[in-house]
């Protein structure tokens, strides 16, 4: 054990020093029975012997008073004495101790006042000490703060005509300066010695450092309360956001005779760039779809998906082609970008006419929506037909269209959809992940498939990079709406 060692080990050099030193008087004790001239020596080394052991013991315990002094003054640089009541009332008491000084009087800059302010004192009224403007102790204004505390030290010593030692000492850290510590003894003999000074000038750093913590403190106090006063106005302009968003991005579903769908939307962020609509324009034989995704997230995206979604609500109507209007919806994005922007948008309008039973659409740039076919067991990839919106004036826009039966079901996506099947399988193409997830799952309802994909999303431990919109378009003619009246 450490304490064992210490205890019953090696003999220190001192020890080994006395113990050599009080064989030598035992000797010449022993040797002075003989000769008066050995006794004599004996003597001589005995004395000598005491006073060295007293200097020792004086010297250890002056080194215990410096080790406990150092402890003590440290102590003035805790925050915490400036965060309670009266806090530098503590601060001028531990001068005090520390110091052996009979008063203290603390000084804090103003600047402005232009003034020293006594904020505290102990051993003395602090009555006594009056706000002292800089012009009544300097004929100039200096920043060197040597020179205004000893300005401050011969004014205090002029005004209350002290009748005893007084000293003063600067507060400055890192180029700051705070303020002054003035301190002084009553008795009008006592003299300040080089000891006083430098127990004085130990003290006054630890202060500035106490001090200058502070500061520090209330800085980061005030701008984690301007952060948290920003945060909460983006929260709410945020949330304004969202409101504007909805209002552009009805998330109602439709009610069509003949077709069930299903649908999911998650943004990455508090808001995001994918949109999903379906219009029917209350007919009973047309339903009118619109997805596609912004590039980029969060509030940027969603502000251009707004008026992508605009767009689309001014000009679209379902006897249009859907080549023809997206072309119409390009070229109006990209004079409301500009030259210079670098969104775009990928988009997908379709119609399903249940009349000819098929599916006319027009996609610029968006995911390959996956048309499952009853009669042939398998699925169909609807490619796109134009380049994405948003980026050439020149762009054609082609319409297609695709036969659907009964039992028919088409899934539309989003790419965010495809980069959560990779992350959450570990498969290295999720677009191959998502066809056969899709085709094990046709005979299920619209709103079974979604709601699976819709609870892997929500209970994946990962967070969601990327907005994700999914919906499922199931044709079922004999499907009936009850109609409200």
């Amino acid at each position: 054990m450490t304490g064992g060692s210490r205890r019953f080990g090696r003999p220190s050099g001192w020890q080994t020093f006395y113990l050599l030193w009080l064989i030598v008087i035992a000797i010449l004790a022993l040797l002075g029975r003989y000769s008066d001239l050995a006794l004599s020596a004996d003597l001589v080394l005995l004395a000598l012997f005491f006073v060295s052991v007293r200097h020792h013991v004086q010297q250890r315990n002056s080194l215990q008073d410096v080790c406990n002094f150092y402890e003590s003054a440290h102590s003035l640089d805790d925050l915490q004495l400036l965060l309670g009541d009266r806090p530098y009332s503590r601060i001028l008491q531990t001068v005090l101790e520390l110091g052996r000084f009979d008063w203290a009087v603390l000084f804090l800059m103003d600047f402005e006042k232009d003034s020293f302010v006594a904020v505290e004192a102990a051993g003395i009224s602090l009555d006594h000490f009056k706000p002292v403007s800089f012009d009544h102790i300097s004929s100039e204004h200096t920043s060197d703060s040597m020179k205004l505390s000893l300005k401050l030290l011969e004014h205090a010593f002029k005004t209350h005509e002290f009748r005893g030692a007084l000293a003063g000492s600067a507060l400055e850290r890192n180029n700051i300066f705070y303020g002054c510590l003035l301190v002084g003894r009553r008795d009008s003999e006592s003299e300040l010695a080089a000891e006083d000074s430098f127990r004085l000038d130990i003290l006054s750093d630890q202060i500035s450092i106490c001090l200058h913590n502070y500061r520090l403190h209330k800085e980061l106090a005030f701008h984690a309360e301007e952060l948290a006063q920003r945060q909460a106005q983006i929260q709410r302009e945020l949330e304004m956001a969202r409101i504007v968003q909805d209002g552009a991005l009805p998330r109602q579903m439709p009610e069509i005779e003949g077709i069930e769908v299903a649908s999911y939307l998650k943004p990455a962020r508090f808001i995001g760039g994918d949109f999903l609509r379906y219009i029917d324009e209350g007919s009973h034989k047309n339903l009118g779809i619109l997805i596609g995704d912004v590039c980029g997230k969060g509030v940027p995206a969603a502000l251009v998906m707004a008026v992508v979604v605009c767009l689309f609500n001014e000009r679209t109507a379902l006897e249009v082609a859907p080549g023809e209007l997206m072309g119409r919806v390009n070229i109006s994005l990209k004079e409301f970008l500009g030259a210079g922007s670098r969104f775009n948008s990928t988009a997908l309008w379709g119609v399903f006419d249940l009349s000819a039973m098929q599916f006319t659409y027009c996609s610029a740039g968006h995911d390959f929506p996956l048309h499952y076919s009853v009669s042939s067991n398998s699925l169909t990839e609807l490619e796109s037909t134009g380049t994405l919106l948003g980026i050439f004036n020149e762009s054609i826009y082609d319409s297609r269209s695709v036969a659907i039966a009964d039992g028919d079901k088409i899934l539309f996506y989003s790419d965010g959809l495809v980069d959560f099947f990779e992350a959450w399988s570990g498969c290295d193409d999720g677009y191959i992940y998502l066809k056969e997830f899709f085709l094990q799952r046709v005979a299920k309802l619209p709103c079974e498939i979604v709601k699976e994909i819709s609870e892997l999303v929500e209970n994946s431990p990962a967070a969601v990079k990327d907005d994700i919109t999914v919906a499922v378009s199931c044709i079922d003619r004999n499907r009936k709406v009850e109609k409200q009246s």
